[in-house]
């Protein structure tokens, strides 16, 4: 159990928690008065299968697994809980003994509220109590239904208004993505009008469309026939299920037809992505608007944005209140080079947001996959920017998202450069990237396409301690060392003009805002702007000042965004904390004291090029040896440390390279730094590996 948890820190707990999120401050204040917080160790039993009921749980943080046992004590009926979600409900409710046991598969924070006590509160706050009958009863069907039957499925239709997007590439691609990164039932599905015969066009546009060497069955015939259905599926030839079907645009009735045939699908399949014809009629927009998510592949030319604007319209139009922008993802094509227009001049354009952009794919880059019996299509390979674009937009889908949290520590972050390296030996995909300070900077080199290598190449401008120099540029009236400007220019030399959009995996940057006393997320705009804001460090950095905010380094109050991944709905979270703690700095100052001891018994005329070399570097370090900006930092990143470690508790995998005896100014140590990543990141890897490969 934790240590007397503060009535402040239980609530920030509870406010954040899904289940309690919309409540208002009072009713929060009420259930927070009745909430214990537990802690678990790894291998730890929460609750046995058979136990009384006691608690309401709720995971804050951690993972546990959820089974019964059979006769042979095997485990059975296993299931994974994630941060958020609430367990043991049932034995609240029925007073019944717990039917199954949780046990933490990594060290865990849960949240209970005593069963009785918890429920005074549903009776007295009815919504909550509906929330948790209608999740209850959903658990419930699912229970009955027998582990075949699914309940979640989710209908995603690609649908471009133009030809040559290569929309069936995407969908195709999209389909089998789900399956490898979920392990779940998919089918794909065609859906062409009868008369379609569309003109190939140039070769590129005809490589990229998909190929059916079987024959397409007609939507009139099987939509209201379950068992037709069934025998138009086609099975065991791709990872996932196939069926291909045509309509007559000369029905008008066909359009009844989609509702009962899309709906047959679903229960049999977690997933079905429905490839679209390009034409714009009643079939088209009625599977559009059964569908739960909906992607508008286009390229970036005025025309074709006019006419998914029209789509976005008639969406908007038929859907009312059901239209969420969220579900409905505009999606710029990757066949074509050419890029006409911005991301920001797109949005002002078609009014409205912009979800990705496909990377350009090049002709070396497509394999026509002939394999199959039943469909020639466009595979790409595996290690394709496009190919990774939309294995993310797959996790997205599938929920089984990873992400990391680089956090700040000034010249320390450094190793965050050894840590990539190994998760990109590794083909470890990540999904979202946070950073703080530091952690900000390195993460917009990772994110704007830089390797580990080519980081390492950049943070060797500064192995010469005397480079350190030229980023001091003194301001008056004094508000910091730095002024910042010729950091601004040479983070602009690496990143240029790049703004959120031209990132190849999501990023969101900490920074604080002093007069308000605020967090803030940036995820737009320009990103040698937003890291500026983040690495502010005060005392060292004069702050940004911008309209009525005072922005200084996000790590003063966030040094290890993980809150930000959970608030994102990432569910598989890695931290990244190289700040050190009170025994790291006082087992470096040791080893710095012994050293500065030995050398400076080594005098000039024994050896007058290492004696010269040391002194210059003691020079060099004095600028920040206990001055006023050495002072502000050290005290800092205690502070920082202990935040970061509460942190860290969020996380399913938390690195913490070992970094005793590099000071926070010494970015000129990188090959001790980056080394001390990699073999932070070697430690825990296997971790990460598992982390990756479960699935929801």
């Amino acid at each position: 159990m934790l240590l007397n948890p503060s009535f402040f820190y239980k609530y920030s707990l509870v406010k954040q928690l899904p289940i309690f999120s919309k409540l208002g401050w009072f009713d929060l204040h009420r259930i927070t008065s009745k909430v214990i917080i537990d802690e678990y160790k790894k291998g730890d039993l929460i609750r046995k299968e058979g136990d009384p009921a006691d608690y309401f749980y709720c995971l804050v943080s951690g993972r546990l697994q959820a089974y019964s046992k059979d006769e042979q004590n095997h485990k059975r009926n296993v299931e994974f809980i994630h941060r958020g979600i609430y367990f043991g409900i049932i034995s609240v409710f029925t007073g019944e003994n717990h039917s199954m046991s949780f046990e933490a598969i990594n060290d865990s924070v849960i949240l209970k509220i005593n069963k009785d006590d918890f429920q005074d509160i549903l009776k007295s706050i009815p919504r909550l109590g509906i929330e948790v009958n209608q999740v209850l009863s959903k658990r419930i069907r699912r229970k009955v239904k027998g582990d075949d039957a699914v309940f979640d499925s989710t209908v995603i239709s690609v649908y471009s208004p133009t030809k040559g997007t290569g929309k069936s590439t995407y969908a195709i691609n999209l389909a089998l993505g789900l399956k490898h990164e979920t392990k779940k039932k998919v089918i794909f599905v065609s859906i062409q009008p009868k008369q379609d015969n569309p003109d190939e066009g140039n070769d590129k546009d005809s490589k990229v469309k998909n190929k059916w060497k079987v024959d397409a069955v007609d939507l009139n015939e099987i939509s209201d026939d379950h068992e037709k259905i069934k025998e138009s599926i086609i099975r065991d030839d791709l990872t996932v299920d196939l069926l291909n079907v045509y309509f007559d645009t000369d029905d008008p009735l066909v359009k009844n037809k989609i509702a009962p045939f899309v709906s047959d699908l679903i229960g049999e399949y977690y997933y079905v992505v429905v490839d679209l014809p390009n034409s714009r009629d009643n079939v088209v927009l009625e599977t559009l608007t059964q569908s739960d998510l909906v992607h508008l592949v286009t390229q970036d030319k005025n025309n074709d944005f006019e006419a998914i604007r029209k789509i976005i319209d008639r969406l908007e139009d038929v859907l009312k209140e059901g239209f969420k922008e969220e579900k409905i993802r505009v999606i710029i094509s990757g066949i074509h080079p050419e890029e006409y227009l911005s991301f920001e001049d797109i949005n002002k354009f078609i009014d409205y947001h912009v979800y990705t952009k496909l990377p350009f794919l090049k002709d070396e880059d497509m394999v026509v996959e002939s394999s199959s019996k039943s469909l020639n299509y466009v595979k790409i390979k595996k290690k394709n920017e496009y190919n990774k674009v939309v294995k993310h937009i797959a996790r997205e889908i599938g929920k089984v998202l990873v992400g990391i949290a680089l956090g700040g520590g000034a010249a320390l972050g450094i190793a965050h450069i050894g840590i990539i390296r190994v998760l990109e030996q590794e083909g470890i995909d990540i999904d979202m990237v946070t950073g703080s300070s530091m952690g900000a900077l390195i993460g917009s080199l990772w994110v704007t396409g830089k390797s580990a290598d080519e980081m390492e190449k950049i943070a060797r401008e500064f192995e010469k301690r005397s480079s350190l120099i030229g980023l001091i540029d003194p301001i008056f009236p004094v508000s910091g060392v730095i002024g910042g400007e010729s950091i601004k220019k040479w983070l602009k030399k690496h990143l240029g003009n790049k703004t959120f959009y031209d990132t190849r995996i999501p990023f969101k940057v900490i920074a604080y805002d002093l007069a308000k006393r605020q967090e803030l997320v940036i995820n737009s705009g320009s990103i040698v702007d937003a890291v500026c804001k983040s690495i502010a460090i005060p005392g060292v950095f004069q702050p940004i000042k911008e309209k009525d905010k005072v922005i200084i380094d996000g790590g003063v109050m966030n040094p290890l965004p993980t809150n930000v991944l959970v608030s994102e709905g990432i569910k598989k979270i890695i931290s990244v904390n190289v700040l050190q703690s009170p025994g790291d700095i006082l087992a470096g100052f040791e080893i710095s004291h012994k050293k500065i001891k030995e050398r400076n018994k080594l005098g000039f005329l024994k050896s007058p090029g290492k004696y010269l070399k040391f002194k210059f570097g003691r020079m060099v370090s004095s600028v920040f040896d206990f001055n006023i900006s050495d002072i502000i930092v050290n005290t800092l990143q205690a502070a920082e440390y202990v935040i970061a470690e509460q942190s860290a508790q969020q996380a399913d995998v938390a690195i913490h390279p070992d970094l005793v005896g590099v000071e926070w100014y010494e970015i000129y140590k990188v090959n001790d730094l980056i080394k001390r990543g990699e073999d932070a990141a070697r430690a825990v890897i296997d971790d990460i590996k598992k982390l990756v490969e479960e699935k929801e």
